[in-house]
């Protein structure tokens, strides 16, 4: 489960949203139906069911338990594309056995260079994939919490109540 926090700016599961879908499918609300389901996260990984917090932890306590190499690096840095050229040299001098063992040792990074979003992509992106971009990109680690089941949490439902309170008053003047 993400933290309070984000879950109190954006809709991330049906549980925040109570009773809400059931009423809707009772008086034959289908827009708010329709709008309340488009809001979910799409990431499965969103859920509480599907949290990978406990196997990440496992892993790195395996890491150290069994003194294994640190975890490849997903993107290069500027001194990996100085080792790069080391590679080369090795290559051409002693063969593939050499850049074997040498890939052993330390691994190549998966990606030579971190790919960003244009702002034109960023900005069709949900909410949620924002912002867990973001915090990303500032080198924040997204936390999960168990479901407190203590109201829904959510803003935006009373924005969505407010809205409708002012089309009623609009639509009665």
């Amino acid at each position: 489960m993400l933290t309070h926090e984000i879950r109190n700016q954006l809709l991330v599961d049906e549980l925040q949203l109570g009773n809400r879908l059931n009423q809707d499918i009772q008086t034959s609300d289908h827009a708010d139906f329709a709008l309340l389901l488009a809001m979910l996260s799409h990431d499965v990984t969103d859920n509480p069911e599907f949290s990978s917090s406990e196997s990440k932890l496992k892993e790195e306590d395996l890491r150290r338990k069994f003194n294994l190499l640190p975890e490849q690096k997903k993107y290069a840095e500027t001194s990996d594309f100085d080792r790069a050229q080391a590679i080369t040299e090795q290559f051409a001098n002693y063969g593939m056995t050499q850049v074997f063992l040498s890939e052993c040792l330390r691994a190549e990074p998966l990606v030579p260079f971190e790919r960003t979003y244009s702002p034109e992509v960023f900005s069709e992106l949900t909410p949620l994939k924002q912002e867990k971009l973001r915090r990303q990109m500032k080198g924040e680690a997204l936390t999960y919490e168990k479901i407190h089941e203590t109201g829904d949490g959510f803003d935006i439902l009373d924005e969505i109540n407010s809205s409708r309170l002012q089309s009623k008053i609009s639509a009665t003047v």
